[in-house]
């Protein structure tokens, strides 16, 4: 857990990440004013990976994914262990509620939008005063069809951005100023997916929640004045959110905002195990 004497360092150090996932430890130091000596800066950001405090970071971008739904499953786990041999599969969530199964596969362009939306620390405002006011809808995340295919295979090879550009450059047989100048074009066309969480991984509970709304875009505005990462995709014009709550029952402001009919068609869900082969 961060100390609230900690927050403003951590705000550093997220967003550096977030502007160049690849800065180093040196930069870092360099950007803070807490620690005089860099070691301490770097145990400080051990501590941070350690407790899962910063999850990531990696990169992510619209490559076509299919995303399905599976309802009133016997057992959810069980068939979260048989869909991990999907080698298309890339990410997968047992869930206890109407919906036992999401499962995110390599396929047609069914994502048109996903974030880990950067938190503000100190927060701004707490999850159960989350409103929304404003219509309007989040743009979609488009395919990079420039990309060919070395760009390709540099990005599955970079996912970790903070990879050493040697190792990654030898396994491709290219010269690795070859390989940084096509992943710094890569990069610009990438989200970052830095995942972070100042009370650490295990210290929340979690909530996935499904539902259409004409407030996605001051939705997202709402949940980036939060102190904690909230992940939102969007699909078949549904919402799906992933959040970090403090307690279990802080989601009930969806049910506010339901009875205010803006939201609508809500699924409030609870994860219990999740798999992706690239974290």
């Amino acid at each position: 857990m961060v100390k609230s004497i900690h927050l403003p360092l951590l705000s550093v150090f997220v967003s550096e990440l977030f502007a160049n996932p690849r800065v180093s430890t040196r930069e870092l130091h360099e950007k803070q004013e807490h620690y005089k000596n860099r070691s301490s800066t770097s145990d400080f950001l051990r501590y941070l990976y350690e407790e899962r405090i910063l999850i990531g970071p990696k990169i992510w971008v619209n490559s076509g994914f299919e995303v399905e739904l599976y309802y009133d499953l016997e057992d959810p786990v069980l068939s979260l262990c048989n869909k991990m041999r999907d080698k298309e599969m890339n990410y997968i969530t047992a869930l206890i509620g109407r919906i036992s199964l999401i499962c995110f596969r390599s396929g047609a362009s069914m994502i048109e939008y996903a974030e880990p939306i950067k938190p503000t620390l100190p927060a701004k405002k707490k999850i159960e005063d989350i409103d929304l006011t404003e219509k309007g809808l989040l743009p979609r995340d488009e395919y990079p069809g420039l990309w060919d295919e070395k760009d390709w295979d540099i990005f599955r090879s970079m996912r970790n951005p903070r990879a050493s550009y040697g190792k990654v450059a030898g396994s491709l047989n290219m010269p690795w100023q070859t390989l940084r100048e096509r992943f710094q074009k890569i990069l610009s066309a990438c989200k970052i997916w830095l995942v972070v969480l100042p009370k650490g991984y295990n210290n929340y509970s979690q909530s996935i929640l499904l539902f259409k709304t004409d407030y996605e875009a001051n939705l997202r505005d709402e949940l980036s004045k939060l102190d904690r990462t909230s992940i939102i995709y969007k699909f078949n014009d549904k919402i799906m959110l992933q959040m970090f709550l403090d307690r279990k029952l802080q989601n009930l402001v969806f049910y506010k905002l339901k009875r205010e009919r803006k939201i609508r068609d809500l699924v409030v869900c609870v994860p219990i195990g999740w798999h992706s082969p690239y974290w």
